[in-house]
């Protein structure tokens, strides 16, 4: 099974103004089941951070702006990157979220959320040859995934 980083993507962005309130990014979270935000520019022309639901949990007051606790410069990837290279970044930089880009444009977002999708959907496609759990946990790739959980507190 070949995988395809274009294939685990969210293209659809949802961007917040730099400028938006904690209070208001937090309800565009919870209604949209989003843990993660790009922050655009006043012009909302350049994305300039990332901020995550982690994040708004050390806000001081509702009314902090969001740039002040955004994470930037947000590291990209290209869509032709390797999914291994993405876990790995993501493992090394305790990061669960990064930006994708085509031709210097951004087309959307990876997170961890979506790699383990695509882990469980490994982990069906190996199930047509039946393994046991001692045989998934000596799995490099479950060990990592394992890692990556343990790393994102969950």
């Amino acid at each position: 099974m070949k995988i395809l980083l274009k294939n685990q993507i969210t293209r659809k962005l949802t961007c917040i103004p730099q400028e938006m309130s904690v209070h208001e990014a937090k309800k565009i979270m919870q209604n949209n089941w989003f843990r993660h935000l790009p922050i655009k520019d006043a012009g909302g022309e350049y994305i300039l951070g990332m901020i995550s639901d982690r994040d708004l949990l050390r806000a001081h007051s509702e009314n902090q702006t969001v740039s002040s606790l955004m994470s930037s410069p947000v590291k990209t990837y290209d869509i032709e990157t390797p999914v291994k290279t993405i876990v790995h970044s993501m493992i090394e930089s305790k990061v669960s979220a990064f930006l994708i880009t085509q031709k210097g444009e951004i087309i959307g977002i990876v997170t961890s959320e979506d790699l383990l999708l695509l882990l469980s959907q490994v982990l069906t496609e190996s199930h047509k040859t039946e393994m046991i759990l001692s045989q998934y946990m000596a799995s490099p790739l479950f060990q990592q995934s394992i890692n990556m959980l343990n790393q994102a507190g969950i």
